[in-house]
């Protein structure tokens, strides 16, 4: 994040999740189904139990579903799912006599439709087989709809028309219940589908591939608000992608800091399954303390020289408007080393952290190199409370490997 939007963060633009977005496109599709009034914008229950007004871009009805379009707000955040658009497909259904034999008097067949990510691999908050539709967007699905159906509901009349007969299908489905006010919404079963049109497209630039969440994107939220910027957002991220790896009984971590420095190490470390690898960007200690959380034995650190230099100062957020990278330590290690004065002096004023490296190497200084990752390395050790294997790759910017260390645990 630039200086200017660091400074000027509590001014940035809100927005709301793709969870927010699914539950009032299906909402505002089921406003339709049952009043035949569209509506520009619906209010939408969120977690913490107000409402967020969201527009609808479009409702019709075909044949016997609604369609509702919502487009995707993430306000000031830059995610890939901003502007996307987000469709529910709802119906009226009665369940096949399989379903019903599960002692569920009412509820919501939720489907993922085009673009919408299916659940592959382990480790993950939703089962093997389901559309990647979190927890959280599935409790405000269950509960907008419930409270939508409850508010138009009159006596002695059945809103919506006929309900449907609808066989089991074939595609990523979950039935979910309505937790609240189940008596009076005995006999309401709804068939909702959400889809993303150009979800697989999207999908491509996120982590789903390597999570294993295949064919789209998933639809998340925690809170249904998205907060530009926000670190609990990444946390969330690592977190998951540990637990894919813990379900896939990995047993070493490789954590780098971007795409780049994750190639570099899987050319050193071909033997891993794609899994053990997860880009952390600069949450370096709090993603330490996960792996040591989750009871991973090992732990590889792949990182380019300007981290290594953070990491060795022990800042547990490397961003550069949290962590000013200051080069004295790499000066004080060159004298430790035994280097002249005026060449410290040098290493100590370098504009960059690449300078610094620069001149390292044309000294042919690597013993200062050393240095810097033996103090890193001792810093990611302190972090995992010495319970981990710790090793520490740290490449040039073209991808040589200039160090390879590994500090074994309680050493």
């Amino acid at each position: 994040m630039s200086k200017t939007n660091a400074e000027n963060k509590g001014s940035l633009r809100k927005g709301f999740s793709t969870g927010t977005a699914a539950t009032a496109a299906a909402r505002a599709a089921l406003r339709f189904l049952l009043t035949g009034r569209s509506s520009e914008a619906v209010a939408v229950r969120l977690p913490g139990g107000y409402y967020l007004p969201v527009p609808v871009r479009e409702v019709c009805r075909e044949e016997n579903d609604v369609l509702a379009v919502v487009i995707k707000d993430g306000g000031d955040d830059p995610d890939v799912t901003h502007k996307a658009e987000i469709r529910a497909r709802v119906r009226r259904i009665s369940l096949d006599g399989k379903e019903c034999d599960n002692g569920i008097s009412s509820g919501i067949r939720l489907m993922g439709g085009e673009g919408v990510g299916v659940v592959t691999k382990p480790g993950l908050p939703v089962q093997i087989g389901e559309p990647a539709i979190n927890p959280v967007p599935r409790e405000m699905l269950s509960l907008n709809l419930a409270e939508e159906y409850l508010q138009w509901k009159m006596e002695d009349t059945v809103p919506g028309g006929i309900a449907c007969i609808a066989d089991t299908p074939s595609g990523p489905h979950v039935l979910l219940t309505f937790s609240q006010d189940s008596e009076k919404l005995k006999g309401f079963f709804l068939e909702v589908e959400i889809e993303v049109p150009k979800g697989a497209e999207l999908a491509r630039h996120t982590l789903n591939p390597r999570l294993g969440i295949l064919g789209g994107i998933s639809i998340l939220g925690t809170t249904g608000i998205v907060k530009p910027f926000s670190h609990t957002a990444y946390e969330e991220t690592i977190q998951t992608a540990l637990s894919v790896a813990q379900s896939n009984g990995c047993l070493e971590i490789v954590l780098s800091t971007g795409g780049k420095s994750e190639r570099f190490a899987q050319g050193i470390l071909p033997g891993l399954p794609v899994e053990s690898f997860v880009q952390v960007a600069d949450f370096f200690a709090f993603a330490v303390q996960e792996v040591l959380k989750m009871g991973f034995p090992r732990l590889t650190h792949s990182v380019f020289f300007g981290k290594v230099v953070k990491m060795a100062q022990g800042h547990a957020y490397t961003h550069a408007h949290k962590a000013a990278l200051d080069l004295e330590l790499v000066a004080e290690l060159a004298a430790k080393e035994g280097h002249d004065a005026p060449f410290c002096r040098e290493l100590a004023v370098a504009n960059t952290a690449r300078h610094a490296l620069e001149l390292l190497l044309e000294r042919n200084a690597m013993d200062v190199v050393h240095a810097v990752a033996r103090k890193a390395l001792d810093q990611s050790a302190r972090l995992g409370d010495d319970r981990l294997d710790v090793r520490l790759l740290v490449f040039d910017y073209g991808g040589r490997l200039l160090v390879d260390l590994e500090r074994k645990r309680g050493k």
